[in-house]
């Protein structure tokens, strides 16, 4: 990406701005993301060369879309790296810029890194760049300054009066005969409820575990209900199964050599830990560590043609850690963990971060469920093919998006346990409103 442009007058008033208010962000070093480049190969944003693309993308409130192309003797452009990246808070201009850079850095390593692997660039696939979008002008930098101010403002009333991200578990069973109705049961308005990781035992009697958040703490537990045989609901108040002074979610559950074993979420601690039920359901002792300094997000396990494989999603480089899925492979689910050449073997904060187990459909296609945290976390929820799995090659297709109803405002766990489908469903709500249960849309 040509970095020679000059940044306009106004958007360097407004960086200045916000370096002033708030704290400077890291990474945003203009001279260090052209250091990275490889010569005969150039960056696109959104289609298109440049920089000020860049800055125009981001003042406009889109995502980043960033590839590194080689341009053949021939004219034709190759694709060699690529990646959708996430940006936390759009209001901030410094903060999405030093993002973008610090991707465009890393990609730019993965690209010498293929380059060196292949016999000639020629491989990679052809692209067709688009036609850069225009400078950036001075209207832009105002509407964005505009909305920066008029967010944090409305932001301010919002908190005072109501949560936003307030999640809540809804169920369906195939036997209740009304396919487009699942039975809604919110969390209390002290905390909230998401993660929903259903579990059908040796008897046939359905579990359901999950994140269970008390916003008075912030720190998240793992929860448990055991559900009515008959009516697939829980009337009993959850019971807290796996609290640790670091913040859990995201249970996965898996069995092997007949006990049950549970993968919560521990970014906060900087592992991947598992816990064995011991018994099942109400107690959990440590049992391995898989992985130890890594932030890492949502893991999910798949065992397939009798191989392990373990999906998860990693924060670098102070970024998110929901725009990179990270693949490994072991011939136990206790590892040891080997990486896949691949990795990232998705960039892209469309469908990047799991979301619940991977499974088979009813044409015994491969499954994996994805959050799409593009515009917001938890936005809404992507299935996509897997196509090629081994310990060489990995290639995914989207096939289904799921959104949730105009009067929610996200989903981001799909889970499915028998004839028992879980998904959690975020809303807006009230602080003083009381929380109901009842039969919805999802």
């Amino acid at each position: 990406m040509n970095t020679t442009q000059r940044i306009p007058v106004t958007l360097e008033l407004w960086m200045a701005f916000e370096r002033k208010l708030y704290s400077p962000p890291q990474g945003q070093d203009l001279s260090a993301a052209e250091r990275a480049a490889i010569p005969g190969c150039e960056v696109l944003c959104n289609g298109a060369p440049g920089i000020a693309n860049l800055w125009k993308t981001l003042l406009l409130h889109q995502t980043p879309h960033l590839q590194i192309v080689w341009r053949a003797p021939d004219g034709k452009v190759h694709l060699v790296a690529e990646s959708h990246v996430a940006i936390p808070n759009r209001l901030f201009f410094c903060d999405s810029l030093a993002l973008t850079l610090n991707r465009q850095r890393q990609l730019f390593e993965r690209a010498k890194q293929r380059l060196a692997n292949v016999r000639s660039p020629n491989e990679f696939p052809v692209i067709e760049p688009a036609r850069a979008a225009g400078g950036t002008s001075n209207a832009d930098v105002l509407r964005f300054a505009f909305r920066h101010l008029r967010e944090k403002v409305v932001n301010q009333f919002r908190k005072r009066f109501s949560r936003r991200g307030h999640w809540g578990i809804a169920l369906h069973s195939e036997g209740s005969g009304e396919a487009q109705w699942w039975l809604q049961i919110p969390s209390p308005n002290d905390r909230f409820y998401a993660d929903p990781f259903p579990w059908r035992d040796a008897d046939g009697r359905y579990h359901l575990f999950f994140e269970d958040l008390p916003y008075s703490t912030g720190k998240g537990v793992i929860s448990h209900v055991a559900l009515d045989p008959e009516t697939k609901t829980w009337d009993a108040a959850p019971q807290v199964v796996l609290e640790l002074p670091y913040h859990l979610s995201y249970p996965f559950l898996f069995e092997h050599e007949g006990d049950v074993f549970m993968i919560p979420e521990t970014s906060g601690n900087r592992t991947i830990e598992v816990y064995r039920a011991a018994p099942f359901p109400s107690k959990w002792e440590p049992h391995a560590t898989l992985m130890k300094d890594i932030v890492a997000a949502d893991t999910t396990l798949l065992h397939d043609n009798g191989k392990w494989w373990l999906f998860t999603t990693i924060e670098q480089g102070g970024g998110p850690n929901w725009d990179e899925l990270h693949l490994y492979h072991a011939s136990s689910p206790f590892g040891p963990w080997e990486a896949h050449p691949c990795n990232p073997i998705v960039s892209d904060c469309r469908r990047a971060r799991m979301a619940g187990n991977i499974f088979r459909d009813a044409n015994g296609r491969l499954i994996r469920p994805a959050q799409d945290c593009e515009r917001e976390y938890g936005a809404a929820l992507w299935f996509c093919e897997i196509t090629k799995l081994s310990e060489c090659e990995y290639e995914e297709t989207p096939v289904l998006v799921k959104r949730a109803a105009p009067e929610r405002s996200g989903l981001h766990t799909w889970n499915k346990a028998g004839d028992i489908t879980v998904v959690d469903i975020k809303m807006n709500i009230y602080k003083r409103a009381r929380a109901w249960m009842g039969y919805s849309r999802l």
